[in-house]
């Protein structure tokens, strides 16, 4: 298992100015448009096809494409919802800091949506929080309850960010998680019960 201290900190003023981080942000949202644009496309195409086969020797072709427009409509709102993800996500890389931390899964706490998540700064010989309270950092130097999640409603948790990761945000509010070189990018928010 690579170690997070093996891929240095960006000393970048924001997340998004680390080029690695840009180039993982770049290659999801690549992918979120490309699926959004082939399933538009793919509806369109059922759409006309049910509509302008009109005659009897097409009424079965025109059938069959009647009948897809419904789940393939469905399947429409996903990359949608990818791409107002991503939005949030690039809003909290703009505005702060990679920092090290280490990110504990938490079974035992409830949360709305996501995974239960706490972290701790400090661990990749940046200083961290003394853990005085400050930027909502406990006594012991875990942050609150935090909910993890993507854009998807399925729980993904990666046990890699267990091993190091890297934050960006305000440890008390949430932020964005990440593996070292801004890979499979998480959110993070407060737990509202």
């Amino acid at each position: 298992m690579k170690s997070s201290l093996s891929v240095p900190l960006p000393l970048a003023e924001c997340a998004f100015d680390d080029p690695a981080t840009r180039q993982a942000f770049e290659k999801v949202r690549r992918r979120a448009r490309i699926s959004l644009l082939i399933r538009v496309a793919v509806w369109l195409g059922l759409l006309i096809v049910a509509t302008a086969f009109k005659e009897e020797e097409t009424q079965l072709v025109s059938g069959a494409a009647s009948f897809l427009l419904i789940p393939t409509a469905f399947l429409l709102p996903a990359p949608g919802r990818a791409l107002l993800w991503l939005r949030a996500v690039e809003k909290v890389l703009k505005s702060h800091p990679w920092r090290y931390c280490s990110a504990v899964r938490r079974p035992d706490a409830k949360v709305s949506a996501g995974t239960a998540v706490q972290l701790r700064f400090g661990d990749g010989g940046d200083g961290g929080d003394a853990g005085d309270g400050r930027n909502g950092v406990g006594d012991e130097g875990w942050t609150p309850v935090l909910a993890a999640g993507t854009w998807r409603l399925r729980k993904r948790w990666s046990k890699e960010l267990e091993y190091g990761a890297w934050f960006a945000g305000n440890p008390g509010r949430g932020g964005v998680l990440a593996l070292p070189g801004g890979h499979r990018l998480m959110t993070l928010h407060l737990n509202r019960p």
